[in-house]
């Protein structure tokens, strides 16, 4: 067999989401758990997926991992498995932003809205244009209170993510898709046209937006 696969990995959220493509952009095999922790659960998820497609990890051509905002460990978690297969195997390895995947995955067209429950009264926010399969980011991802999006991303026609139904008042006909799809299946397409289009992996790191929850004592 060639190199011809991409994994895309997700650990941001409770959801441990993987997905495996070939090199025309079909999907081979994908799984999405909810985890208590993903520590003890990404290798053997990543076993069972390469198992499921019938193909060994020796096949990867390149990967593609969410990088936050999300979970601080979760997060960590994620970018320590793609790193240690990107350089075991010696492929590259590329980020997106979880936002960005969320619009990825979404259906609608226009302006539109991703958002993930960020806790502590906050989401994780950002604004997005859809053109058919083109995504383009209009806005900084930020935390910010749900009573804050709209005025902040005014007019969207469409919002996804867990974030969604924090928000009050959404403009009618708005396509509001909540919840967290399998945004692993984002970042192996968005890893895959990097890769067609020669681009130079940079290197991978977390996004988190705001401080940690939990910091050192001054």
């Amino acid at each position: 067999m060639s190199r011809d696969l991409i994994l895309g990995l997700d650990t941001c959220t409770r959801w441990l989401n993987l997905a495996l493509l070939d090199a025309q952009g079909r999907l081979l095999a994908s799984s999405q758990e909810e985890v208590v922790t993903h520590t003890t659960r990404v290798l053997p998820a990543l076993d069972a997926l390469f198992r499921s497609a019938g193909r060994p990890r020796e096949d990867l051509c390149a990967i593609g991992v969410v990088i936050g905002p999300g979970s601080f460990t979760g997060l960590r978690v994620g970018l320590a498995a793609a790193e240690g297969l990107s350089k075991g195997l010696g492929v590259p390895a590329f980020g997106l932003d979880s936002l960005a995947a969320l619009a990825e995955a979404a259906t609608g067209e226009g302006t539109g809205v991703a958002l993930l429950d960020a806790r502590r009264k906050q989401v994780y926010a950002g604004s997005f244009v859809r053109e058919g399969d083109a995504v383009l980011s209009a806005s900084e991802p930020v935390a910010i209170g749900p009573e804050e999006v709209l005025a902040r991303m005014p007019g969207p026609t469409w919002a996804v993510g867990d974030g969604v139904t924090l928000v009050a008042g959404w403009p009618e006909g708005c396509i509001l898709s909540p919840g967290i799809p399998n945004i692993a299946v984002s970042a192996a397409r968005v890893a895959r046209r990097a890769l067609g289009e020669g681009r130079s992996p940079g290197i991978l790191t977390p996004l988190y937006v705001r401080a940690p929850d939990v910091r050192q004592p001054g």
